[in-house]
């Protein structure tokens, strides 16, 4: 099948949106689609080398840029939202002339993968598939004290997906048009209902490759000190703070060290936040390191942590589940719907002090239960080995077959009734 995948975020070894984006790519045309991807040149370089060591001459990259002065003029968050809106217009500029000279079966939009951004491309008029996508779910305003002097941001993305997106015609025409729309958590769902789609389905939008799982799941020591594990950008909604608090809180009686990995823009306040909470001596801050390097994090580590305060899922939730890695998490968006219940601990997200005090609970709890860990580390790397990148394209595929068989039938229908 002749597929156009829509990936402005495509880079190979890296996590998150990136590393959706060129997986989806990869693994669909290893299957033996004809696979076209619009995307920008910034994984260019990465990409090349890939596929001059492993060709896959039914692979076709075509990038698209933004303009210089877009990026010269706009900066922050905003910048992001505004650069994607109008590389779509471009993208879909491109998509028009590629398929009159290729004649494309079906569309496929992977990245950004958020409901609210929508696309262009369903007015190619081809049996369209939208997703795996989030965007409905937003952050509990209870919380507005992690967000570290950028709650105003955070609560206006709040309003827009509540008030805005709802009459956003971008978003109501994507949905509206797509034969199928995959999301990631309940919030997304019920937000894709209302703005008019037809068929919705969950879809958890990360996944992992083969080689990356221990062939079974990994046994750990069980030290003296309980170490615990937090991976991520150091992002407002990632809500490290929340992580320090709990922590602070824990029974001192216990003993715990906490490894951080994660670089981002509230970095630089790291050390004031592990002195404000008392956890000088039991936190080791790493900063960013290569995706690659943090799999032996999740190997030397007893239990991983996960406070992000709005996230569709959590990449980082699967990579610890496939190293064996009992959760602490908050039971809420993507983390509540698809987290098997055994795998880990899920937090209530009620206020900042019950929730705090429950996930000191949490740790306090795995310390004195290496068994129990051991058991969550096992049903956890067995949900993740159900989420491998050749799993996901082969699900993905069965969705491509039937929605192409359904094209068919209705071209079939439209020439006989004008043949009557």
């Amino acid at each position: 099948m002749r597929v156009l995948i829509s990936a402005y975020a495509c880079e190979p070894e890296r996590g998150s949106e990136p590393g959706n984006g060129w997986n989806w790519a990869w693994h669909l045309a290893e299957l033996g689609h004809e696979v076209w991807v619009l995307t920008r040149p910034c994984g260019q370089k990465a990409i090349e080398q890939v596929l001059a060591s492993q060709p896959m001459p039914n692979l076709n990259l075509v990038y698209v840029d933004e303009p210089t002065w877009l990026k010269r003029r706009i900066k922050g968050q905003i910048a992001i939202f505004t650069q994607y809106f109008i590389w779509q217009k471009q993208a879909y500029s491109v998509a028009l002339q590629l398929d009159k000279e290729c004649g494309f079966e079906l569309v496929h939009h992977v990245t950004l993968a958020s409901i609210t951004g929508g696309t262009w491309l369903w007015r190619l008029n081809k049996p369209f598939v939208f997703g795996p996508v989030g965007g409905g779910h937003i952050a509990p305003s209870a919380f507005k004290k992690y967000f570290v002097g950028r709650w105003r941001i955070e609560a206006l993305r709040s309003f827009a997906v509540k008030w805005v997106v709802p009459f956003n015609p971008s978003s109501r025409r994507t949905l509206s048009r797509a034969d199928l729309v995959l999301v990631t958590n309940h919030d997304t769902l019920d937000l894709a209902q209302r703005l008019g789609a037809r068929r919705v389905e969950f879809f958890l939008d990360t996944s992992l490759p083969q080689d990356y799982f221990p062939q079974e799941a990994p046994t750990r020591s069980n030290l003296q000190e309980l170490q615990v594990l937090w991976v991520g950008s150091v992002y407002a909604r990632k809500a490290l703070p929340l992580t320090l608090e709990a922590l602070g809180r824990v029974n001192p009686l216990i003993p715990f060290r906490l490894t951080i990995l994660g670089g981002g823009h509230l970095s630089k306040y790291v050390p004031s936040w592990v002195k404000e909470f008392g956890l000088e001596g039991k936190v080791d801050y790493r900063g960013r390191v290569p995706w690659r390097e943090v799999k032996d994090a999740y190997l030397d580590n007893d239990v991983f942590l996960f406070t992000s305060l709005r996230d569709s899922f959590g990449s980082q939730l699967l990579e610890a589940m496939s190293q064996g890695l009992p959760l602490i998490t908050l039971d809420h968006h993507g983390a509540r719907d698809f987290i098997p219940a055994g795998a880990g601990i899920k937090v209530p997200v009620i206020n900042p002090t019950e929730t705090a005090n429950a996930l000191a609970q949490a740790v306090e709890y795995m310390f004195k239960n290496p068994q129990e860990r051991l058991q969550m580390g096992k049903i956890g790397y067995e949900f993740a080995k159900t989420h491998t990148w050749k799993q996901k394209a082969l699900k993905m595929n069965e969705y491509y077959k039937e929605l192409g068989l359904q094209d068919t039938k209705s071209i079939q229908n439209k020439n006989t009734s004008l043949k009557m």
